[in-house]
């Protein structure tokens, strides 16, 4: 049964993104996301995290949609490479203009914005006019996967006020573009908290979250849609696999998990 996070009764199918990762579009009563929506994706290592927003974006550009994956991790190159081992060859896609992958130092952009890791009066004077993520002029992205969140949260532990004000722009700066995007977090594999300081799911329109449960001598993944507004959705844990083709949700097979 799906129950309601906040819901215009009205919606129409032309407002939602498609992941086509059918199973996981089930999950939503109208089978799929709100358009616009600002989503954290959070669980600890091994997840699916980075899997799963990757083959939202190899789904969608395969059908002419323009995708944005910021990463403050890996190189362009081994998400290409890490994509292909799942046959999800996108080359083409950068090629053609449909798939921008951009590397960025989480460290430059907290220079850029505020001056300096410790930030500054004069830096901060100016931060307000700097945009938390460069999108290139003409392209227009219907979808943004940021890759982590956590990482500026890790270059920012002496000015966590820095954080807090990239995060509130950052949210602010999606909403202006009109695109969907997906925001990566790092929890523990069973999370009680599901962001780095809290304010991310205060923000957030949406909370995905991807356990790894160890059961006896196995691990089992699964997923959860925690929260979603404008939206209905399943509220259950259900069973979820990384495969050699990607990620399979199983919306029937519902996953118990002890949250103490």
């Amino acid at each position: 049964m799906y129950e309601v996070e906040f819901t215009d009764m009205n919606e129409k199918k032309e407002d939602i993104l498609k992941t086509d990762i059918d199973e996981f579009d089930q999950l939503f009563a109208n089978g799929g996301i709100p358009n616009g929506n600002s989503v954290l994706v959070a669980g600890g290592p091994g997840t699916g995290k980075s899997t799963l927003c990757r083959q939202i974006c190899y789904n969608l550009v395969i059908k002419g949609k323009k995708c944005m994956y910021v990463s403050f991790k890996e190189s362009k190159e081994r998400i290409e490479k890490s994509m292909k081992s799942f046959g999800w060859d996108v080359k083409r896609y950068i090629e053609d203009g449909n798939l921008l992958i951009q590397k960025i130092d989480p460290l430059d952009i907290l220079r850029m914005k505020f001056g300096s890791i410790g930030g500054s009066g004069s830096a901060a004077e100016i931060s307000y006019k700097i945009k938390p993520l460069i999108i290139p002029k003409n392209f227009n992205p219907e979808f943004i996967v940021v890759d982590s969140l956590s990482a500026i949260v890790a270059v920012s532990t002496t000015k966590e006020k820095n954080y807090r004000v990239y995060l509130q722009e950052l949210f602010g700066f999606f909403e202006e573009t009109g695109a969907t995007s997906f925001l990566i977090t790092e929890t523990e594999p069973i999370p009680t908290r599901y962001s780095d300081t809290g304010i991310e799911e205060f923000l957030a329109d949406g909370i995905v979250v991807l356990y790894n449960i160890q059961k006896n001598e196995i691990r089992e993944n699964a997923i959860e849609v925690l929260k979603m507004r404008y939206c209905r959705h399943e509220k259950k844990i259900v069973a979820m696999e990384i495969t050699e083709s990607g990620i399979k949700v199983y919306p029937d097979k519902h996953v118990l998990i002890n949250l103490k």
